[in-house]
């Protein structure tokens, strides 16, 4: 008896996606055969399934999709804590789980089960591939196009490298605001944070570096002003400074620098959208124009007689002539909107953008405090340059808190 894996996920597959096993077996032939695929997470069996072979040209063989089983142990890791960059470091961003594949059968022996007679361990992400990914490869991961801008989509081309498709040259943002930006760690060695504090012609004026320990491959950076002096352990950010730059380096190699403009908006009401964006990693926008709150109301109530027995007479109003209700409101919930506006964004900030609409996960930050909102806009529309000149991005969303009037 021999178990073989034909073919099984990719190493940075998404967990959104079909995870795709195909395993065939010399005893393919028996009576009444099945494969057992037993799914293993964190040393514990969470799931069992039996799947007859699917016959094809070249064979009977047993195909399994651990997607459904597998994205069901992904977490929520918007951990933001401490006063330093570094804020939380995990693997929360995959999901490590084994595969042990076994067989079953009849022969004239009675009934036949073997179970892990061939396994792997694999990792699934939390990310979603992007439109027309499904043209990316052929048989044995081998590239079937092969142009700048789709190979840029994939995940693996952000390893040990910020999680984000944002415009990384032209970031803005106000002194204090916290920035949430994810750095995918997947080389292992010491790792140095460096900020270059920079003037408005770009030439670094002042620099800060120190080691970081990225115990995970999901890590969580706030680049907010106060964070940065904390890890500089001097004030190397104020109010006056025009910008600074982010980055890692291990040995040689840099990641992509974070360059922040500090803009002061002193008009308006301002909020920040902290999301979870297409590759899997947090990242933040700014809303700094006119910002407005509506709400809406649920109203539960019944109607009842204006005139109600009082001692011995009807009336319908009462001692202090106060007229009796003929509907009466027990419960009125409250649920609050704001539509959202932002400064003049690029082109490619547009477009990553549409990330933050089709976000599954998003707060927004009320001082300091994250609530979650669920982004009412179902629609999206992308923006070119050439066409429509500058434009602002606006976002309507609903507060997921609700609060309700005195019950009665």
């Amino acid at each position: 008896m021999a178990i073989t894996i034909e073919s099984s996920p990719a190493t940075y597959s998404s967990m959104h996606d079909d995870l795709w096993f195909v395993a065939s077996s010399t005893n393919v032939g028996e009576t009444s055969f099945k494969f057992i695929y037993d799914i293993f997470i964190d040393g514990a069996q969470v799931s069992r399934t039996k799947i007859y072979p699917a016959p094809s040209a070249e064979g009977s063989y047993g195909i399994y999709n651990s997607s459904p089983v597998v994205r069901a142990y992904v977490q929520n890791y918007f951990e933001p804590s401490g006063s330093s960059i570094l804020v939380a470091t995990n693997n929360k961003i995959k999901v490590d789980y084994q595969v042990r594949i076994g067989e079953e059968y009849v022969n004239a022996s009675g009934s036949i089960s073997n179970y892990n007679l061939a396994s792997g361990d694999l990792s699934a992400y939390n990310y979603y591939p992007p439109l027309f990914a499904d043209i990316l490869f052929v048989n044995n991961n081998t590239p079937l196009v092969l142009s700048e801008y789709y190979d840029n989509l994939l995940l693996e081309n952000y390893t040990d490298d910020w999680l984000t498709e944002r415009d990384t040259d032209n970031i803005v943002l106000e002194y204090g605001d916290n920035f949430f930006a994810t750095y995918l760690k997947i080389t292992a060695g010491s790792y140095n944070a460096v900020i270059d504090v920079v003037n408005s012609s770009g030439a670094v004026i002042d620099t800060a570096s120190g080691s970081v320990t990225l115990t995970g491959q999901m890590n969580l950076f706030n680049c907010q002003a106060g964070h940065i002096n904390t890890f500089a352990g001097r004030t190397l950010v104020t109010e006056n400074t025009y910008g600074y730059n982010v980055y890692l380096k291990i040995g040689a190699a840099e990641s992509r620098k974070l360059k922040f403009v500090q803009k002061c908006y002193p008009k308006f009401k301002q909020y920040n959208l902290h999301f979870l964006n297409r590759l899997g990693g947090w990242d933040t926008m700014k809303f700094a124009l006119v910002n407005k709150r509506s709400s809406q109301f649920k109203r539960a109530s019944y109607r009842r007689n204006d005139w109600q027995l009082t001692g011995n007479q009807m009336t319908n109003n009462d001692a202090y002539n106060k007229y009796n209700e003929t509907t009466l409101n027990y419960a009125i919930q409250h649920t609050d909107k704001y539509k959202l506006i932002s400064d003049w964004v690029s082109q490619q900030d547009y477009e990553w953008l549409a990330q933050l609409v089709a976000s599954s996960i998003c707060y927004m930050e009320v001082q300091g405090a994250y609530f979650p909102v669920t982004i009412a806009d179902t629609n999206y529309e992308y923006k070119l340059e050439v066409s429509d000149k500058l434009f602002n991005f606006e976002i309507e969303i609903e507060v997921g808190k609700y609060t309700n009037s005195q019950f009665r």
